[in-house]
């Protein structure tokens, strides 16, 4: 299957505005809510959403076809936008509106994210992809940050536009994969599950780990808020730039490149104790891992709304399990005890892949 070049840029621009606006609402936190706790609410209703979505969205990309639920996923992104743009300054609209939202983009990830791995140039379009919501991300936080003097909301109601923007170029294109061969029996589904087990656990873990370093990091560092910004901005650019460059390499073994960054993971972890290269040393190793993982499950040859429904929804549990876990832990371990805690998963995350029965050396 080879995507056409105008729906393909409506995967792309989407995959853009639809993470950057995921992060639009962060520099103007403080002005919905002074209350800490409403803040930590606002922000973590999106990826409660997205969480509860992207593995449904994904099998249902297999049985309806691909292209209704990108269209959906960008169109209702775009309305969940206007709409919280409207609301200002309600904290309790805004709730409910970023998990509306990280429905509709789980939606449009998980569906968007089939069509590139089923794609003949999977490994060139999927690292774009990714690189690009990583970018997205960055430029959610710098742009809506500039736009904040104009107006609060101003940022979302930007990106908002660019999400409907891509939905009105993926009009008029049809999905043509056969939907209807791929479908699965639950318990094909949970066999598939099960036999990656190992994988999904290192992708858990390493992904978590980007949670945990971001979240830490302003307190470890003691720096300015601009500074940890722009810190946490390059490790996201770090990624970006990884997970493309990865994707356009070559190689015969997909798992044994999780295995070995893996433990680059678990070297890289300690290095933000004492220097903020460490952050972009996690960022880039998560690139490669991500990269790794992508073009393995698109050579699985199994249906791949399942496939990078599991992905999405193992990656967004990490986000949201380890970094908790990691503020509990902080307080009897300190930050030292909680890195090298982290930095041992990943180490033992890297080993244990070798141990699934999907690891083929």
């Amino acid at each position: 299957m080879k995507l056409q070049t105008i729906f393909r840029t409506s995967l792309f621009l989407g995959a853009f505005a639809a993470m950057a606006l995921s992060n639009a609402v962060v520099p103007v936190l403080n002005s919905i809510a002074p209350d800490p706790g409403m803040q930590g609410a606002v922000y973590s209703a999106y990826f409660l959403g997205a969480f509860l979505m992207v593995f449904p969205a994904g099998m249902l990309s297999d049985r309806f076809g691909r292209t209704p639920l990108v269209r959906i996923g960008l169109f209702g992104t775009l309305v969940s936008a206007v709409v919280l743009w409207i609301s200002y300054p309600d904290p309790a609209a805004a709730v409910a509106l970023r998990f509306a939202e990280g429905l509709f983009t789980g939606m449009f990830v998980s569906a968007a994210m089939a069509f590139v791995n089923s794609a003949a140039d999977h490994r060139r379009l999927a690292g774009g992809f990714v690189a690009l919501m990583n970018v997205g991300m960055v430029a959610g936080l710098v742009v809506s940050g500039w736009l904040a003097s104009v107006q609060a909301y101003a940022g979302v109601l930007v990106f908002g536009i660019l999400t409907g923007a891509a939905g009105l170029l993926s009009l008029g294109l049809a999905d043509d994969a056969p939907a209807q061969e791929n479908i699965l029996p639950f318990a094909a589904v949970k066999d598939i599950a099960v036999y990656h087990k190992w994988l999904w656990a290192a992708l858990f873990v390493s992904c978590g780990t980007t949670g945990v370093v971001i979240s830490a990091y302003p307190e470890l560092s003691g720096a300015s808020a601009d500074v940890n910004g722009v810190v946490t901005a390059l490790m996201s650019v770090a990624t970006a730039v990884f997970v493309y460059a990865a994707s356009r390499m070559r190689t015969a073994d997909s798992l044994s490149v999780v295995r070995v960054a893996g433990i680059l993971l678990a070297v890289s972890v300690p290095v933000v104790l004492v220097n903020p290269l460490g952050m972009i040393l996690v960022g880039a190793v998560f690139g490669v891992i991500t990269a790794a993982v992508l073009n393995y499950l698109a050579e699985t040859k199994k249906p791949q709304g399942v496939m990078n429904g599991m992905f999405n929804m193992t990656q967004y549990a990490g986000m949201a399990a380890l970094p908790f876990a990691a503020g509990l832990l902080v307080l009897p371990a300190g930050y030292v005890g909680v890195f090298l805690i982290v930095a041992g998963l990943n180490a033992a995350a890297g080993l244990l892949v070798v141990r699934c029965p999907c690891y083929v050396q």
